[in-house]
C-alpha cells in the first residue's frame, strides 16, 4: 500500500512538472519567441539556460516589466538594453507568479537535461529538432527549390487568370455594347 502511496505521488509530481513545461512552452512561443530563440540571438538575447546567468528574482522582475530596472539603473539590466541596440523589451505586467515559474521551468529544462547523460541528450537533440522545425515570427530561411517553383507558378497562374478575366469583360463590354448600338 506504502509502494502505491509512493507511486501516485510521484506520477502526480511527474505529470505537474510536465504540465508546467508544456505551459512554460506554450509561453515562450506566444510571448517571447518573436524576439527570442533558445539557443541563438535574435532581436533579444538566447533564453535556453537561462539560470546560469541570471536569478530567477531578477528575470521575473525583468520579464513583468524591463525599463523599470533599466531606469532603477540595474547593471544587469542596462547591459542587456545596451548590448541588444537599445530594443525595448515589452512588459508583461499581466503575466502571473506561476506563469513566470513554468517559462523559467521551460527555459532550463533543455540545459539541465543535455548535461544528464546520453538518453538525456538524446532528448534534447531530438528536442533541439523539433525547435528548428518551427518557424519564428520574422525569421528569414532561404526558400527551398520546391517552394521556388511553387511560388513561380502561383504568380504565371495569377498573371494568366487575370489576363483572362480582362479578356472577358472587355468581350462582355464590346457585347453590350454593340447590342445597344444594333438595338437604337
Amino acid at each position: 500500500m506504502r509502494t502505491l502511496v509512493i507511486w501516485i505521488s510521484l506520477g502526480l509530481i511527474g505529470l505537474a512538472l510536465a504540465q508546467s513545461e508544456d505551459k512554460g512552452k506554450n509561453l515562450f512561443q506566444q510571448r517571447c519567441a518573436a524576439c527570442h530563440k533558445l539557443e541563438q540571438k535574435l532581436i533579444g538575447p538566447p533564453l535556453a539556460g537561462i539560470s546560469q546567468r541570471r536569478e530567477k528574482s531578477w528575470f521575473a522582475q525583468f520579464v513583468l516589466n524591463s525599463q523599470a530596472l533599466i531606469q532603477a539603473g540595474d547593471k544587469a539590466a542596462v547591459e542587456v538594453y545596451e548590448a541588444y541596440n537599445k530594443q525595448v523589451m515589452p512588459p508583461h505586467p499581466d503575466l502571473s507568479q506561476e506563469d513566470i515559474e513554468a517559462l523559467w521551468a521551460y527555459l532550463n529544462v533543455s540545459t539541465s537535461a543535455s548535461t544528464s547523460g546520453p538518453v538525456a541528450s538524446a532528448a534534447a537533440s531530438s528536442a533541439s529538432a523539433e525547435e528548428k522545425a518551427i518557424k519564428y515570427p520574422g525569421e528569414v530561411r532561404p526558400l527551398s527549390q520546391e517552394e521556388a517553383g511553387f511560388l513561380r507558378q502561383t504568380f504565371w497562374l495569377l498573371v494568366a487568370m487575370t489576363v483572362g478575366v480582362t479578356l472577358l469583360l472587355g468581350l462582355a463590354i464590346h457585347v453590350v455594347s454593340t447590342r445597344r448600338r444594333s438595338s437604337s
